[in-house]
């Protein structure tokens, strides 16, 4: 497959703005610590993978970390998950849920908590696989699957976790696999696995292939991979660089278009985004500067 320096370009373009996602939403400790502490790596999954289904309420994932940290006292007697614990934690969760979150159904005494697509579920979610597998740690279990060239066993894994689709589970091997320090080319197969496609990913496919657009998931994948191969850049930096670009510099279609079509308007719309955001933090100085003086 051939590609335009154009089209390499872009992908290098994109590889070097990823250091913002690397760098800013990677930036918490917990990211680099969750190797090291079960309990971390739960908290971690729950609070910044599992709940990114589109629409799921910000409260979900709260009420998830409420749930394991009243269980284990902040990990201080972190272990495997025991069969009552599952049903247990389900339990707490959809009590808490009504009790400090007021989220109760129509015309019912029910939780509100989407039993069928909610990761924390007795059936199917997250605690009742670390249970099943007898799994400690599910960041270094995904971990040592990726560094086994277990790709397809590790995202097989992680999409049978209820509530967990295709996106985020690439998501989330796309991210366990740039903390390990996970070396591209020594991946044999599956490598697509870690490319996640949202909004701005295929806004960059349209941007990039126009009527040689891919259809199927699975195609947009490989593409992207086949691209940073051949432009010998990381397949994983392209997918946060794209999505740092578009859903939290350029914002919409158009500026994101144009960053990506030239250089020049890449570093205006970067700077307009960077003087937006020193002007919001002023005013909210602003404001602090106003209480602290009540």
């Amino acid at each position: 497959m051939n590609f335009s320096e154009k089209q390499k370009n872009v992908a290098k373009l994109l590889t070097k703005i990823s250091t913002v996602y690397q760098n800013y939403f990677l930036s918490d400790n917990i990211f680099r610590t969750q190797f090291e502490n079960g309990y971390k790596a739960l908290i971690c999954f729950l609070d910044n993978y599992a709940y990114e289904r589109q629409g799921a309420p910000k409260a979900y994932p709260k009420i998830a970390i409420k749930c394991i940290s009243n269980k284990y006292k902040k990990g201080e007697n972190w272990i495997i998950p025991t069969e009552t614990d599952v049903k247990n934690l389900w339990e707490d969760y959809r009590n808490i849920a009504i009790s400090d979150f007021n989220m109760l159904s129509k015309n019912s005494e029910e939780a509100k908590v989407n039993k069928r697509n909610n990761p924390m579920n007795k059936n199917g979610g997250v605690i009742n696989k670390l249970n099943s597998l007898k799994i400690p740690n599910i960041a270094v279990y995904v971990r040592d699957l990726l560094c086994d060239s277990n790709i397809a066993k590790a995202y097989k894994f992680l999409i049978n976790i209820r509530g967990v689709g295709e996106k985020i589970s690439s998501f989330y091997l796309r991210d366990i696999a740039y903390l390990s320090n996970l070396e591209e080319n020594d991946i044999k197969e599956d490598l697509y696995l870690l490319q996640p496609i949202d909004t701005w990913l295929e806004q960059t496919l349209k941007v990039l292939f126009n009527n040689e657009f891919p259809n199927s998931l699975q195609d947009k994948q490989k593409k992207i991979v086949k691209l940073c191969e051949e432009s010998e850049v990381s397949s994983i930096s392209f997918n946060q660089g794209a999505w740092v670009l578009g859903s939290q510099i350029a914002g919409e279609f158009e500026s994101f278009k144009r960053a990506i079509n030239s250089n020049n308007s890449a570093k205006n719309i970067i700077k307009k985004h960077i003087e937006d955001k020193e002007l919001y933090l002023i005013k909210v100085q602003d404001v602090l500067n106003m209480l602290s003086n009540l």
